[in-house]
């Protein structure tokens, strides 16, 4: 393997003694024995945009008078919508003995990506500029606390003495072994699932005053994941009420879902939402904060039971938007949703459609913001407010399923965040399902990467706690940055989805009606898929 990194090295700079190096050169020879094994990546970074992450781009230690400067090139790039272009400026007077250097640094925070699921390495895209003799060191940042300061982190480094030579864009494989100890504690190993970002640094060699200009693009983590895809379907469906639905034909909506074997529907809220909580979607509510009422859910009620389709009832569509370490915050989301459940029990506990309770309070494994329910005593109190609802909602005679749909915001790595998730699931022996929020429409997950691992750590909790795993597939796409407005997912971007969920559960659904319906997004050909299924 050290040879492989030798002919990296050499392939490089034979290639920049030409007038135009060959593009992603270091794919020939023993270099392809590596490339031949990836199969799933992940793009950890595609610089397109100028703000979406959050960077450190400064001098390196003890060279204040060096500079550097990021801008996004639109022009001049190898994928997506640009490369970031790294202008710099080295003084020839460093301080302390220490070459200078500059460099741009991220750490990850929700959403991070876990390099240890099926490792080989990484790989990015650099330009350089013929005659530069500056050096390239990439650095993986390594924190097995996840709460170390900067300085106490650990850094391991591959380090590349000809790249920047290259005046044409060049493809950078690095495998993992690659990546030496720098700095830190020297007891700590390289473990893949604790890294916390990374750091592009560019050193000056020669010790004199010059200025360069270095492009960097796709940097991807590469995996032997494979797919195998079966052919899964959904079961149910979320359904997010609003007035527009008052007379909305029930009756063919629930026959057109029982056309694709979808028998059920997630009603995700009866009561309120957000900044509407004081409207209520049955009729006849006695809650006191109640102002404006729709016959909504009556409607649906009805039409379900002729069609024989069943409904899960959601509860209080409020949200934790008090202090999420304080008892206070849950005992008045629990005072609500009693009186919810009373009624939408006394109501429709006894129809044949009624399939089960929804705790709608949604909530995350995440961070952002002010560590959210990461530690205790939020965890915790968390944990036994959704137990208080759980119970209160088996305390009916009729016991019925109680269901929870928290999102995947991948605040910890995945080992980490299936202890998490067990450590609530613990403490919840009144949720019967949990279905897990794949956050597939918001440009911040890699299908065939990320959600593979997380599943499979939150399924092994789900299975050691007696809760049975589920998946809550988005069916839209709505990103902030970059900005993607609203809009249904069409077919080719959510099977992807279908068939990784389809490897863990049969329980999968949907959200939602809106963007998952006859004419509108992937349903149509998804009902195509399933003929070819059947």
């Amino acid at each position: 393997m050290k040879n492989l990194l030798l002919i990296f090295m050499y392939a490089c700079f034979s290639a920049c003694s030409v007038n135009r190096a060959p593009a992603d050169f270091f794919n020939s020879g023993e270099s392809n024995d590596l490339l031949k094994q990836v199969k799933a990546t992940k793009l950890l970074n595609t610089y397109d945009e100028e703000a979406c992450n959050v960077y450190i781009i400064e001098p390196g230690r003890n060279c204040p008078k060096a500079k550097i400067k990021k801008t996004v090139d639109r022009a001049d790039k190898i994928e997506g919508d640009g490369s970031f272009s790294l202008k710099y400026n080295f003084s020839g007077k460093p301080e302390d003995g220490e070459k200078e250097s500059v460099l741009l640094e991220e750490v990850w925070a929700d959403y991070r990506p876990d390099l240890s699921f099926c490792p080989l390495g990484i790989s990015i895209w650099i330009k350089g500029e013929k005659g530069n003799m500056d050096q390239l060191r990439i650095h993986l940042i390594q924190d097995e606390t996840l709460v170390a300061l900067r300085d106490e982190r650990v850094h391991f480094v591959y380090t590349n003495d000809f790249i920047l030579n290259c005046g044409d864009w060049q493809r950078l494989v690095i495998p993992y072994f690659s990546f030496k100890f720098l700095k830190g504690n020297s007891k700590d190993s390289l473990n893949l699932s604790r890294f916390v970002g990374y750091r592009i640094e560019i050193v000056n060699q020669s010790g004199e005053a010059h200025s360069g200009e270095v492009k960097i693009d796709a940097l991807e983590q590469l995996t032997s994941y494979e797919l195998q895809a079966g052919t899964p379907q959904f079961n149910s469906l979320f359904i997010q009420l609003t007035s527009g639905y008052e007379n909305e034909d029930w009756d063919r909506d629930f026959k057109a879902c029982k056309d694709v074997d979808i028998d059920t529907w997630i009603i995700q809220y009866t009561q309120g939402f957000g900044n509407q909580n004081d409207v209520s979607w049955y009729l006849n509510t006695k809650v006191p904060w109640n102002k404006i009422q729709y016959p909504i859910v009556n409607n649906m009620v009805e039409a379900a039971e002729r069609q024989r389709f069943k409904l899960v009832f959601g509860l209080f569509g409020g949200d934790y938007n008090g202090d999420k370490n304080i008892q206070a915050t849950y005992d008045v989301l629990f005072e609500k949703n009693k009186l919810v459940i009373d009624e939408i029990y006394e109501m429709f506990g006894s129809c044949s459609c009624f399939a089960g309770w929804y705790i709608t309070e949604e909530f995350h494994d995440g961070s952002f913001p002010d560590g959210c329910w990461q530690n205790n005593p939020a965890r915790d109190l968390l944990a036994d407010y959704l137990q208080k609802v759980a119970a209160y909602c088996k305390s009916k005679t009729k016991k019925y399923p109680v269901h929870i749909a928290p999102a995947l915001f991948r605040g910890k790595p995945a080992d980490l965040c299936g202890e998490w998730f067990k450590a609530i699931l613990k403490k919840t022996p009144d949720i019967d399902v949990l279905y897990l929020q794949d956050i597939g429409g918001r440009c911040l997950v890699d299908v065939d990467v990320v959600l593979p691992n997380y599943f499979t750590q939150v399924k092994k909790a789900c299975d050691e706690t007696g809760v049975e795993f589920g998946v809550d597939i988005e069916s839209f796409k709505n990103c902030w940055c970059p900005d993607v407005p609203y809009r249904p997912k069409d077919w080719e971007e959510l099977q992807d989805q279908l068939f990784v969920a389809g490897l863990f559960t049969t329980k999968i659904t949907n959200f939602s009606w809106a963007t998952f319906r006859p004419g509108a997004g992937a349903f149509d050909e998804y009902k195509k898929y399933l003929k070819g299924k059947w």
